[in-house]
């Protein structure tokens, strides 16, 4: 069975402990892919929510103390039950906050994936990154920094830019396509790290391959909806990225760029 054909049977249910600048989008890219995502707030929930989930996101784009408790907790118990967790280091090196929290509960549970931009993820590789806002402004080779993270933490990781990157115990996989559009609007990364948990929670085990997967249909979506757009804006590209994550299907796939390094 396809990819899309079987999120769209099963529903896989993503916990999605995220930014909430970002999540009435991500329920609405979610639920256009066929996922079935919380956006829970509550930290008692945890246990009963992880016997039941598929995957977990984690990201510290708006993380405060209390929330910083309720992804531990929930973390822990995906821990206990198996599920598989999306790491998204949201700002990491703008400040030492984000620094500690991500240190600490990478340190303290297994991920699947840690997935940022190419700024974010140089500065947790150890090197040195220019940040603006949560906004990379590096120009450094995103496999280089993707391979870098994953010798540091032996983690697959996924870096986006003008392309992304994702390392693995297989090596470098390179994708190219995408929308300029994407970066002019807010949450678009992290709509991104949240399909991705729902790719991954869908395969039995981590599958290098449902990750890659992950990132072609939602950029291949994202130059379709760019092509439609009557007005090539920020605005009508959020609409019209909705509508083609919900319109297409495992087909578009075949349009994909990817290669190996």
């Amino acid at each position: 069975m396809n990819r899309l054909e079987r999120m769209r049977e099963e529903n896989p249910l993503v916990i999605c402990i995220t930014n909430d600048v970002v999540k009435n989008f991500t329920a609405n890219g979610m639920l256009a892919i066929g996922a079935s995502p919380i956006m829970s707030g509550e930290i008692t929930e945890s246990e009963d929510l992880m016997k039941a989930a598929s995957a977990l996101l984690i990201n510290i784009g708006t993380a405060d103390r209390a929330k910083v408790h309720l992804m531990d907790e929930m973390m822990e118990a995906a821990d206990d039950n198996g599920v598989p967790i999306v790491f998204d280091p949201v700002g990491f090196g703008a400040s030492r906050f984000r620094v500690d929290v991500t240190e600490d509960l990478l340190a303290r549970h297994k991920v699947a994936l840690i997935k940022g931009n190419a700024g974010e993820m140089l500065a947790l590789s150890g090197s040195e990154s220019r940040m603006k806002g949560v906004d990379s402004v590096e120009k450094t080779n995103t496999a280089e920094i993707a391979e870098a993270v994953y010798r540091k933490y032996g983690v697959p990781a996924l870096v986006t830019g003008e392309k992304d990157a994702l390392a693995t115990e297989h090596g470098v996989t390179t994708m190219v396509n995408g929308h300029g559009l994407q970066g002019k609007i807010t949450g678009s990364g992290c709509l991104l790290g949240a399909i991705a948990a729902a790719f991954i929670g869908t395969s039995e085990t981590f599958e290098r391959d449902a990750v890659v997967d992950a990132v072609s249909y939602y950029n291949l979506c994202a130059e379709a909806a760019a092509g439609k757009c009557a007005i090539p804006a920020p605005g009508s590209f959020i609409a019209g990225l909705i509508d083609e994550l919900y319109l297409n299907d495992d087909t578009l796939l075949e349009d994909s760029i990817v290669g190996g390094l």
